[in-house]
Formats: C-alpha cells, sequence, structure tokens
C-alpha cells in the first residue's frame, strides 16, 4: 500500500520517464559487469560497473543519473563514463529507484546514492570514492552526504538544485505537491533539500559545483545559493560553463571538461591511492 502510495505521488514528477530501458548504441555491453543493490529505500538498484582502462587505478567514481528515461545509460550516451576510465577510474552507474531497470518505491533517493555509493566502497576496499551526479542525481548526491557512513571523499556535481521547489515552481501540480509536504511530511521534504544537507553534511568531502550559462532549469544563481550554504561547511569549488546547457557542460566544452573534472578527482582521489587494476 505504501509504495503504491509512492508511485501515485511520483507520477505528475517522474511518471513520462517510467519506460522499458534500452542499452545506448555507443555502449559496448562485454565491457560492463550487472549488479543488483539493495536499498533501504526498499528498491532493488540496477548498476552497472566498468572498469578502468588503465593498469594503475586512482580512485572508484559512482555516477548518479539525471531524470530521464535513459537513467544509468546518460552517462555511457554522452561519454562521461569512457572519459573517467580512460583517465583510471573504475565507474558504476545505476539507476534511482523508479527509473531504468530499478524498481519503484519511495522518493527516498538519497537512501539509493547511499547503498549504491557503498556497493562500489565494498567492490573496492582499497580505493578512495567519488561521485559524480548530474541534476537531481546531483542534488540527491549531496543529500546522501548528509547520510552517516556515506562513502565519498570528493563529489562533481553538475546543475544540482538547491531545493526542490527551485527544480519544480515552473509545473503547477509537482509544485503543488513539494508545498503540501512541506506541511504535511516536512521531514521528507527535508531530506531531499540539498541545502538542508549542506548545513548537515558528513565529513568534509571536496567539491566541485558545476553550473552552466545556459541552463534554464537550474541556473547559475540557483547555483551560487547551494555554493554558499556548502562552502560554509567544506572545499567547495565553483565552475561557471558559457553555453552549457543543462547537464551538458561536457558537451558544450568535452577538453575543458576532462581537464577540470579529472584533475579535480586526481587531486583528491588520485594522491591517497593507487592500485593494480583487478
Amino acid at each position: 500500500m505504501k509504495n503504491t502510495a509512492y508511485r501515485l505521488f511520483k507520477k505528475p514528477f517522474f511518471g513520462r520517464f517510467v519506460k522499458p530501458w534500452r542499452w545506448p548504441e555507443q555502449a559496448d555491453r562485454q565491457h560492463w559487469q550487472r549488479l543488483q543493490i539493495a536499498s533501504e529505500s526498499g528498491a532493488t538498484l540496477s548498476a552497472l560497473l566498468g572498469p578502468a582502462h588503465t593498469a594503475k587505478v586512482k580512485g572508484a567514481v559512482l555516477m548518479s543519473h539525471p531524470m530521464g528515461v535513459v537513467a544509468k545509460g546518460f552517462w555511457m550516451k554522452y561519454g562521461h563514463s569512457e572519459m573517467l576510465r580512460r583517465a583510471g577510474y573504475h565507474v558504476m552507474v545505476f539507476d534511482l529507484n523508479g527509473f531504468g531497470e530499478s524498481t519503484s518505491t519511495t522518493m527516498d533517493y538519497p537512501l539509493d546514492v547511499l547503498a549504491a555509493g557503498q556497493a562500489l566502497q565494498a567492490r573496492y576496499p582499497d580505493l578512495s570514492v567519488a561521485v559524480l551526479g548530474a541534476s537531481m542525481g546531483a542534488a540527491m548526491s549531496v543529500c546522501a552526504m548528509a547520510q552517516p557512513h556515506h562513502p565519498f571523499k570528493a563529489a562533481v556535481l553538475e546543475s544540482a538544485f538547491p531545493t526542490l521547489l527551485h527544480f519544480w515552481r515552473r509545473y503547477p501540480v509537482p509544485k503543488l505537491g513539494i508545498q503540501l509536504s512541506k506541511l504535511f511530511y516536512p521531514a521528507g521534504e527535508r531530506s531531499l533539500r540539498p541545502t538542508y544537507a549542506a548545513e548537515h553534511l558528513v565529513g568534509s568531502p571536496n567539491l566541485l559545483l558545476i553550473y552552466g550559462e545556459s541552463d534554464e532549469f537550474t541556473p547559475v544563481e540557483d547555483g551560487k545559493l547551494l555554493w554558499r550554504t556548502l562552502e560554509q561547511k567544506t572545499h567547495t569549488e565553483f565552475w561557471q560553463v558559457p553555453n552549457a546547457e543543462h547537464t551538458h557542460a561536457f558537451a558544450a566544452h568535452p577538453v575543458p571538461y576532462a581537464e577540470k573534472v579529472i584533475g579535480f578527482l586526481d587531486a583528491h582521489l588520485g594522491a591517497e591511492s593507487g592500485a593494480r587494476c583487478n
């Protein structure tokens, strides 16, 4: 009954994305290992593990997707996962509950990020773990870092909204749902609010925030609101990307993006660890 109620509540937000998941044409299936992960949200998460293409491995990166039918395939479709693997990082892509091939349960998405991150850390206990998120995946990653026992030493967060209302303010039905949740289930709304999580970060993960100047959904001013809160708690860098649309800074500037992201991860993960590829 509880999951049925959540599915009905989630439909105005995510209903159009609930479609059968397909492998991106660009992905070589032989290079990915399928995994199933149990989340405290009650969901069984579908994940894919891609090993680094290098003998020396610098760390492991969890990739938390934006909203969309492609779900975890976003990172393969647009080349982010291969960029990281070529640079010496193991990567795990996964579907948040209700997206892609994961089962649908509650809206406790930070618990999905937490479960996937812990599974990645358990897979590579001698490596440092980071998370790379985009839009919803980035926002929920911030919230996951307010959870005890999260494994993330660093995070790259693109187009993360500061609150749910900032993102959904253009959409009347979801906006109303969020406003009602603040009245009738305030703890649930707080658990999904990145600015609240930013004030309660666990540990001191190093953060890189990325926002595109052509982003209509999470504009730069929204990003700076989140940045101001995060930088009071931990080292937080802010990169404002010219001509980049929502979640597409890599597409707009692939070389500077790779240099910025890999340089950041190397500085905060690569120096701590270095192992032979398993």
